[in-house]
């Protein structure tokens, strides 16, 4: 497993307007403008699987990993030779909402997908969350 990308940003929205925007998939395309869509052909819940399309990207088919315990939520996307893992965590504190995302790859080839997609996907989630909370505290 490789880590590519992480951020962190506190917001004044709480923990569980991120979380019940994590949950509503085919939302995120809304803030996330890295994605076309997400499409969910079952209902929500751990396990749960569907197609989702990054923009100038080709369809890849995904599922949702974690719902809980807490704001957590995380989903994985099959890529040719590893699966790319995006996990979103919200927690509530003295200052604010803490807001991590973070994403890692899995597989033969995570090491020579990690090199081609390391920059982007770091980028989109910063771009993504900002998004989002601008959104949410708005």
């Amino acid at each position: 497993m490789i880590e590519i990308a992480r951020t962190r940003r506190t917001s004044r929205a709480s923990a569980s307007l991120f979380f019940e925007r994590w949950c509503a998939i085919e939302t995120h395309p809304e803030w996330a403008a890295s994605m076309e869509y997400f499409k969910l052909s079952e209902p929500f819940g751990v396990g749960a699987r569907g197609v989702l399309k990054a923009v100038g990207g080709q369809e890849a088919p995904f599922r949702i990993t974690t719902v809980g315990p807490g704001f957590v939520y995380a989903d994985t996307t099959e890529l040719d030779g590893a699966e790319l893992t995006v996990h979103h965590e919200a927690v509530e504190g003295l200052d604010g909402t803490e807001v991590t995302l973070c994403a890692w790859l899995d597989g033969p080839a995570e090491a020579q997908l990690a090199t081609r997609m390391s920059d982007e996907v770091q980028h989109s989630l910063e771009h993504d969350l900002a998004a989002l909370a601008a959104l949410l505290e708005g």
